[in-house]
């Protein structure tokens, strides 16, 4: 479920007070879901009475503070440094339930022995989801969950295994969370979680050998370990497939594969709109740079870039890009016009969520233009009439960023049309018509519901003044024979 949107109207980055009620009842059913399978494993599994040697109503009381404490933490963590995802109840949920699943699964394996804990899987789960320190963060917090069933359920003399699980659940998520780029692919996501396992099982045997064990149960551990680094390989191979797939969420890999040219809304617009697909891609050339330049997510920035204009298929003909002489807006009225034109963004929207493509991508589709108004055919109205033009009626059909990336599809849309538009550009004129355009967005509230920064917004300008010679360049004039052959 995707949390209410906040509308163009309102002029602050915050998400509607129903996200938060959301939020906090995922939270809660995380927590019963965990303490439940804590009470039947200590109660029908577990035969150990726990380091601190409490009694079951002790015990049970002690779970649920602990847990809940645990919870409230991570609650306030998302609410505080990650607001951003308040806006998408659906990621949420998908993360959440990666962070249930592995600490149940722990909590599982505890039965068989303490060194098979999956010490590094939530962040090898959630890290293709959203961004590293959430999946840092959150592999912390399993790690303390399944640290506080070691002390509840082991014995004194199996205390080891609890700071062996810290430390080498800090390390191995370190690993799994920052050893490779963001950007990958599944490959390298496999090379990933076999670099993380190899760290993490010289790790354990390092602090095993510290730890004055006969060679039998070293062996029979360090067997656990390796079984439990394959389960963790096998398991992120599995999941994170199926996790992209039920939540429709944008990872690396799906992001791919959504900017791949037989993607069908893409191979609709190189067939049919071959204008509009050009310009989507000069788009996404100054949208991967601008992303880059302020630290957000260039794969991203080049998904929605490609599909930003996929609204405008349904009438083709009438996009400037797409005609070849014949323009059909000069027979008929500028409020017939303008309606065609403003309504691509809805269209492209529910076009978008026809075809499964995430949220994240199709936002962008009813974001790029904000609410600007459609300032051609409006100066065309006030010319054919003596009375006043509502210009209202001629703003798009959108609203105004709500994150980093509809900012950056929106300055970088403009900024292409606008360069390609002009005689001779140079490095001067663009930075000039660059700060004009992005000073008249910010003089119209378009990016009044978005946490983009001026230091942000001038970082994009200097991208863009920095790309665009690379993609406007001039080409040496060929002398051609009167039999078209170059001479």
């Amino acid at each position: 479920m995707e949390a209410e949107k906040p509308s163009s109207n309102n002029i602050s980055y915050k998400p509607p007070r129903s996200a938060y009620w959301w939020t906090a009842g995922i939270f809660a059913i995380v927590f019963a879901i965990i303490y439940i399978s804590l009470v039947v494993f200590v109660h029908f599994v577990a035969t150990g009475s726990g380091i601190l040697g409490l009694d079951d109503s002790q015990a049970y009381t002690l779970y649920a503070f602990v847990f809940l404490l645990v919870i409230v933490a991570l609650y306030i963590y998302v609410i505080v440094s990650r607001t951003e995802l308040l806006f998408s109840l659906k990621k949420i949920g998908a993360i959440m339930s990666l962070f249930t699943f592995v600490v149940v699964v722990n909590i599982v394996l505890l039965a068989f022995s303490a060194y098979l804990i999956c010490v590094a899987l939530t962040a090898m789960l959630i890290l293709p989801f959203t961004k590293k320190r959430d999946a840092f963060v959150l592999n912390i917090f399993s790690c303390l969950v399944t640290l506080f069933v070691l002390v509840a359920t082991l014995e004194h003399s199996d205390f080891p295994a609890v700071a062996f699980t810290l430390i080498a659940g800090l390390i191995g998520g370190a690993v799994a969370t920052y050893s490779f780029p963001s950007g990958m692919t599944r490959v390298i996501s496999l090379l990933r979680s076999f670099v993380t396992g190899c760290v993490i099982i010289v790790v354990y045997f390092i602090l095993l050998s510290t730890y004055r064990l006969d060679v039998t149960p070293f062996i029979t551990n360090i067997m656990y370990i390796g079984l439990s680094v394959a389960g963790e390989f096998l398991l992120t191979a599995v999941i994170v497939p199926l996790v992209e797939w039920i939540f429709n969420l944008t990872s690396d890999f799906k992001l791919m594969e959504l900017i791949n040219h037989k993607a069908p809304l893409i191979r609709r617009l190189i067939t049919e709109a071959p204008g509009t697909f050009n310009h989507c891609l000069a788009v996404a050339n100054f949208a991967e740079i601008c992303a880059d330049a302020i630290g957000e997510d260039p794969y991203l920035a080049r998904a929605c870039a490609y599909y930003h204009d996929v609204g405008k298929l349904g009438n083709v003909e009438y996009f400037t890009e797409n005609q070849a002489g014949y323009n059909p807006h000069d027979e008929i009225l500028p409020e017939v016009s303008a309606e065609i034109i403003r309504k691509h963004t809805v269209d492209g929207y529910e076009l978008c969520k026809k075809h499964r493509i995430p949220e994240e991508v199709a936002r962008i589709t009813i974001e790029h233009h904000g609410t600007l108004p459609i300032m051609y055919f409006y100066k065309k109205a006030t010319s054919l009439t003596d009375g006043e033009v509502d210009i209202d009626e001629y703003r798009y059909y959108g609203e105004t960023p709500i994150g980093k990336m509809g900012a950056i599809i929106m300055i970088c849309d403009s900024a292409e049309a606008a360069i390609r538009a002009m005689d001779n550009p140079t490095g001067d004129k663009v930075d000039k018509l660059l700060k004009g355009m992005i000073d008249d967005r910010l003089k119209q509230g378009q990016f009044d519901n978005c946490a983009i920064t001026m230091k942000d917004l001038t970082a994009i300008r200097l991208a863009i003044v920095g790309a665009y010679g690379g993609l406007f360049h001039k080409r040496i004039k060929y002398n051609i024979n009167r039999d078209g052959i170059n001479v």
